[in-house]
């Protein structure tokens, strides 16, 4: 710590879903050290992801805002947006390198690389992309993003060789991490990336509660099917064990890390999207946006300690780091937080007491006690389903309020969801000008 500043880790963690970490579900047994930081600091309970995958979400996490949509659907187009997105906005590394915190990254992740334009406010930025790259892995990387199935296949088999992007372990880069610490000057903010719990599952030595064999058969059905196909009740399980191994590998790192820094920096610990296993008979993390899709931890360690219940956007973290950074205390309760998917129109709005489901072709509203209302096709608004389930809210005072904030989200959500059906149709208009 420096001049009363604190230090500042932030660890992303891939795939990580809310339920497999025991500071929100009893029953997980998987994230011993993420507990105990959520026991003794600051446990987001309703923390809730942008989207539903890494490119979808990371972007709005680092910027607070959502990037514009475009006409194209390619990772390539995609990546495009977001650099242009976040080269023109603020991101989280860039505020706290003008408030004098010298700013380090390591990410093995190619959406949050530098071709996406991650490294914007990094003194030091560590993709992994230099000296174990060369110019044929660009290419297929390149390939990949615009939608080659032969680049794709190969460099899975590159990556595997290399154990480069998901392959590769973050005890594959932690000396690093440490190394870089050792070095920096205070206050520092350093983020880390971490790629084990994001599909294949494969959980370190002394993690794994399955044979290798049962291990790699899961993951090879899992990468090799459809996402939609419904596994075999063995396969199911393996599944879900190679996962649970990683996510209690995941939280290794949090053990090692809390046991190495001598400093005792603020952890501050979030996933970027969450993980299907079938729940809606799908499996993997996109492009749905279900509770097991979106909602995921947020837990901040060395600080007082406390409990945010409502819904939290993680596109509130930037300001939730720079207000630590700069000793502020407290933290907004804010009562609504909106996930959104550019495939097929998507978006949810969340509240403490309701769930608000809209895509292109249906509005679902669901209630905590089980109640569900729904509408299809050009009745299927937000504004008209929120007022169906309004009217089946028992008359009393408390139900009165309830009813009058449902029907003002039901405005908000509705607003939201026209302004990105605006958007589409400005889309389409000057492609149409465009082919005259």
């Amino acid at each position: 710590m420096s001049d009363g500043r604190p230090n500042i880790v932030l660890v992303t963690i891939d795939s990580l879903r809310a339920d497999y970490c025991g500071y929100i579900d009893d029953d997980s047994t998987a994230t011993p050290t993420l507990d105990r930081l959520a026991e003794e600091g600051l446990a987001f309970e309703t923390a809730i992801a942008p989207g539903p995958s890494t490119p979808e979400s990371m972007p709005a996490v680092f910027t607070g805002e959502y990037p514009v949509d475009g006409d194209e659907n390619t990772l390539a187009a995609w990546r495009d947006r977001i650099r242009q997105h976040i080269r023109t906005r603020d991101p989280l590394a860039s505020r706290l390198s003008r408030a004098g915190y010298e700013t380090a990254a390591f990410t093995p992740n190619p959406f949050t690389s530098r071709h996406f334009a991650f490294d914007q406010g990094f003194d030091h930025f560590q993709d992994f992309m230099d000296g174990s790259r060369d110019g044929v892995y660009d290419r297929l990387f390149e390939g990949f993003l615009q939608g080659g199935s032969a680049s794709s296949f190969v460099r899975v088999l590159v990556n595997f060789w290399r154990r480069e992007e998901v392959f590769k372990s973050w005890e594959r880069y932690y000396d690093e991490i440490l190394e870089w610490i050792a070095e920096a000057e205070e206050p520092y903010f350093l983020w880390v990336f971490l790629m084990d719990a994001h599909s294949p599952y494969l959980a370190g030595e002394g993690y794994r509660s399955q044979s290798r064999w049962k291990q790699f058969h899961a993951n090879y059905r899992f990468w090799r099917e459809s996402h939609e196909t419904p596994f075999s009740p063995s396969v199911h399980d393996r599944l879900l064990t190679a996962y649970e191994d990683a996510v209690r590998y995941s939280d290794g790192f949090l053990a090692r890390l809390r046991s190495d820094l001598a400093d005792d920096p603020i952890i501050a610990v979030h996933g970027d999207h969450g993980e299907a296993f079938g729940e809606h008979g799908t499996y993997g993390h996109e492009p749905y946006l279900r509770s097991e899709n979106v909602h995921v931890p947020l837990v901040v360690g060395n600080v007082p300690s406390g409990a945010v219940a409502s819904p939290y956007s993680l596109r509130r973290l930037p300001e939730l780091v720079t207000g630590l950074a700069a000793r502020r205390n407290g933290v907004p309760d804010p009562w609504y937080a909106i996930s959104r998917s550019h495939q097929e129109d998507r978006l949810t709005v969340r509240t403490r007491e309701w769930t608000f489901l809209h895509d292109s072709d249906e509005a679902i509203v669901h209630h905590r006690n089980g109640t569900k209302t729904s509408k299809s096709d050009e009745t299927g608004t937000m504004r008209s389903t929120v007022d169906t389930a309004g009217r089946g809210t028992p008359d009393s005072d408390g139900a009165n309020t309830e009813r009058d904030a449902l029907s003002s989200l039901g405005a908000v959500a509705e607003t939201f969801a026209e302004s990105m059906r605006e958007r589409q149709r400005v889309r389409d208009a000057a492609a149409s000008e465009g082919e005259r």
